[in-house]
């Protein structure tokens, strides 16, 4: 073997592992579902609605008392680009279940003020109640790895449904479906 094909073949052998090293991380991170939770209660939450207060909505939730609702949950910071890319999927959501008993709420994961939060929220158009989780406690609890992630609670409080990164539109229309029935 001359010394130009050995040090090809060294080079590809490099690359080969390289990408045999990103697709094994790839991998780990997407692993499984994106809940530890998937067909188990969901863990306490219990929150202030920060921004985007509906008229007659609530201005703390506990879901322990929303009995017979499937909620809606997006973990989201301010600085995720994916978040922002969610909140269209998310509204069209909300307005197509509109008149059933499903509640949606963003709950924010950073320790901001009040101010950014509210601006934040408009920014994104976000058309329903975003709580916020200032001291991580809510994230860590539903062991939230990536952001955004999107999960659904049955009208039981049964974790039934959850995805990382931007949701299928049709996916999650499903699990709501599901979870309503």
């Amino acid at each position: 073997m001359t010394q130009a094909v050995q040090k090809r073949s060294s080079k590809w052998i490099q690359w080969a592992i390289t990408a045999a090293v990103f697709i094994a991380f790839y991998a780990w991170m997407t692993r499984g579902t994106a809940s530890p939770f998937m067909g188990e209660p969901a863990p306490a939450l219990s929150l202030r609605v920060a921004a985007g207060a509906l008229p007659d909505g609530p201005t703390h939730v506990n879901l322990a008392e929303m009995q017979d609702e499937v909620v809606v949950l997006e973990f989201w910071a301010s600085w995720c680009s994916a978040c922002k890319r969610t909140t269209p999927v998310l509204n069209d959501l909300n307005r197509e279940f509109g008149d059933q008993p499903v509640a949606f709420y963003a709950v924010n994961v950073e320790p901001i003020d009040r101010q950014r939060l509210e601006a934040a929220h408009i920014a994104f158009g976000t058309e329903f109640p975003t709580l916020q989780d200032r001291s991580g406690e809510v994230q860590r609890r539903y062991a939230i790895k990536m952001l955004p992630t999107v999960i659904v609670i049955d009208r039981s409080g049964v974790v039934r449904w959850a995805s990382t990164g931007v949701p299928s539109k049709l996916r999650l229309r499903s699990a709501i479906s599901e979870a309503l029935n």
